[in-house]
């Protein structure tokens, strides 16, 4: 009898289960503004990081669920400013497709969003168990990172070395690997998460690091050495903060004279090390654009229409490569754009993009990849699709003998 009675209890305190919202983990982020038991109605916005930039990530698990529940959660912009007068548009936080996981390790995206007058929007969940993992998109944390690493050194073994860039502001390793022999007469450095919140970005880099450790790159590893790092600023994904515009700089403003990163100068030294010693070949910096760009694009160097020679040559190769191989789901334009929002030469020589430009040799092309965020087909599988994609161009761009 007091058996039957205990399994009855269980069975009520199961069913009075409050919900709860978990965020004390890598990347956690959610200020909760209503949470309604009886409704299963959940409103959220990205909680402020003061300083640490643009509060537009979220990602947060929902205890407390039962199988076949409906949960409705809402996303509201952060009111507050992220600098003096300055709050952030609800755009950035509202993704047409949010992403959902029963076990925080296979995500799916939603149906699409709902938006009211209101300029909220609304999201609908059903849950298979006690527990669901909500977030902005797939979540790419320092523990993804190295896992990812881990994974290609012990694939390509001597091919490969691991290395701590530098450790951040806040103690973190910043992690890479080098891919190929360090001497190899082709050089590429390749870096991501220089804002914290794009995540596509880091999930390309993986693809693309994968394809670099698989059987079909071989070729590729003889003749090239590339220095990857999957999350530059891993202080900020770590805490689940936006990282744009943070203060005093973001990384991608930091790449000047005297940086304020510890990570940003480390790269810096490395890059200058390389173009001393082998010549750059490739620069690339792993981005997500804004809410409104629906398909992949590449930034190019200002000044590209007047450009003659070597320089003129191999962007324009680049970019043929790059549109032959990236072709979809997510196809990337097949014409460079121009960040013209950047209004000074002196803020565009602190870009990473610039400064590589600026410190590497005449044939050094600095590009930075855009990979789109706000479309059904910004997928974990396709991000990594399109880091497969960009193997394959930078394969075929290195087959030509550098000039």
């Amino acid at each position: 009898m007091m058996k039957a009675f205990s399994i009855l209890l269980m069975g009520s305190v199961i069913a009075h289960a409050e919900l709860r919202v978990a965020t004390d983990f890598e990347g956690g982020n959610a200020e909760v503004v209503v949470l309604d038991q009886a409704a299963g109605r959940l409103r959220i916005m990205p909680e402020l990081r003061e300083g640490r930039g643009w509060p537009c990530w979220w990602f947060m698990r929902l205890d407390g669920t039962k199988p076949g529940q409906a949960i409705t959660l809402e996303v509201q912009a952060q009111t507050r400013p992220f600098r003096p007068g300055m709050v952030l548009s609800a755009a950035w936080c509202q993704p047409d497709q949010a992403v959902f996981s029963h076990d925080g390790k296979v995500w799916q995206q939603t149906a699409k969003v709902e938006r009211t007058a209101e300029k909220v929007a609304v999201y609908h969940v059903q849950t298979e168990g006690p527990s669901v993992w909500l977030a902005w998109g797939p979540p790419f944390v320092p523990a993804t990172a190295e896992a990812v690493l881990s994974e290609a050194k012990s694939a390509l073994g001597d091919e490969a070395e691991r290395f701590e860039l530098a450790k951040t502001r806040l103690g973190r390793p910043v992690n890479g690997i080098r891919i190929g022999k360090a001497d190899a007469p082709r050089q590429v450095w390749v870096n991501a998460r220089q804002h914290a919140w794009e995540a596509g970005g880091a999930w390309v880099g993986r693809g693309f690091v994968e394809w670099l450790a698989s059987a079909e790159a071989k070729d590729l590893r003889t003749r090239c050495c590339v220095h990857f790092i999957p999350i530059m600023d891993v202080d900020n994904v770590a805490l689940g903060a936006g990282g744009k515009e943070a203060l005093p700089q973001d990384h991608n403003r930091d790449w000047s004279d005297t940086p304020f990163h510890p990570e940003v100068a480390a790269a810096q030294k490395r890059i200058t090390e390389i173009q001393a010693s082998r010549g750059l070949d490739v620069f690339m910096d792993l981005h997500n654009p804004s809410a409104g760009d629906r398909a992949p694009y590449f930034f190019g160097p200002f000044g590209f229409e007047r450009m003659t020679g070597l320089q003129r040559e191999n962007y324009q190769r680049w970019i043929e490569l790059a549109a032959a191989h990236l072709s979809g789901p997510l196809k990337v334009e097949p014409k460079y754009r121009f960040a013209t929002y950047v209004k000074t030469e002196e803020e565009r020589g602190r870009m990473s993009s610039g400064w590589a430009r600026a410190h590497g040799g005449e044939g050094t092309i600095s590009i930075t990849l855009e990979t789109a965020w706000n479309t059904p087909e910004s997928t974990m599988e396709n991000y990594m699709l399109v880091g497969r994609q960009l193997g394959r161009a930078l394969n075929a761009y290195l087959k030509e003998p550098r000039h």
